[in-house]
This record gives structure tokens, sequence and C-alpha cells, in this order.
């Protein structure tokens, strides 16, 4: 995965995020906000995600950060629009060329990365039903955009 990071989060930064959302980010979402902060994920075929359950692919566009200085590319920006919308312990971490999320679920049995087709992109998606597994894990999430 090529990568235009937006620079690197601090980890008192990383700690208010958590105490803001009430969510424990996992330490591989920690390593990669303190390496890069997010960024912008190079347009080839190496930014395409699988999603079994539409049998479709999506193209992950940005990885959001904190405090990147773009209100588009920043995590607070998207979950204080659509925090009351997502599961308990859920953080929007990103987003694909559709404009639909990549959201992080930090505990729980639903723990894990899922794409959230909250634009209704695809045509299996329902007010009910339209978000889809990714990844158990960041870790694996990103492995998927190597």
């Amino acid at each position: 995965m090529t990568i235009q990071k937006f620079g690197s989060a601090t980890l008192q930064e990383i700690n208010e995020i958590e105490e803001q959302y009430k969510v424990k980010l996992p330490n591989d979402y920690v390593e990669f906000l303190q390496e890069f902060n997010g960024g912008v994920i190079e347009k080839n075929d190496e930014n395409k995600v699988f999603i079994k359950d539409t049998s479709a692919y999506i193209h992950v566009d940005v990885l959001y950060g904190l405090q990147t200085g773009s209100r588009t590319s920043d995590i607070e920006t998207w979950m204080n629009k659509f925090e009351d919308d997502l599961l308990e312990h859920a953080m929007i971490i990103g987003d694909d060329l559709m404009q639909g999320f990549i959201v992080l679920i930090c505990e729980g049995e639903f723990e894990g990365v899922y794409y959230w087709d909250d634009s209704y992109q695809f045509d299996d998606s329902t007010d009910e039903e339209n978000t889809y597994w990714i990844a158990d894990s960041f870790s694996s999430f990103v492995k998927q955009l190597i």
C-alpha cells in the first residue's frame, strides 16, 4: 500500500479521541496512527478490497487521521456527523471512492473492520442492511491493501 501520510498522531491525541468517543482502539490501529496518522491511498489495483457479502470490490481512498488540517480527512469530522448512527465501540476510520465509510468496531462480538455503504451504492444495501464485514482486525484489513 502506498500512502501519502498526514503526519504522526501523538499518544495524547489518540487517548483524547478514545475518551471522547468512548472506544479503546486496538494496538495495531494506534501504531498506524502514530506512524502515519491516516493518509491518502494511491489509486491503483492495490487499493481495492473484496467485500465477500456483495461479491464486489471497493477502492479505499482515504484513511482518516487526527487533527490532519483537513476537515474531510479528520476522524472527528465524520464521528461528530455520524456517531449516533454507529454501533457502540465503533469509529469511522476512512472512506472509499464511492463515498462509503470504513468503520472499525473496537470490541464486542462484531469486532473488526467493516464497509458501511451509507450511500447505497450496492444493490443489496437497504436501510436495515448496509454494513459489510471486511476483516477481523485493522492489520488484516491493511494486508488486503498490500
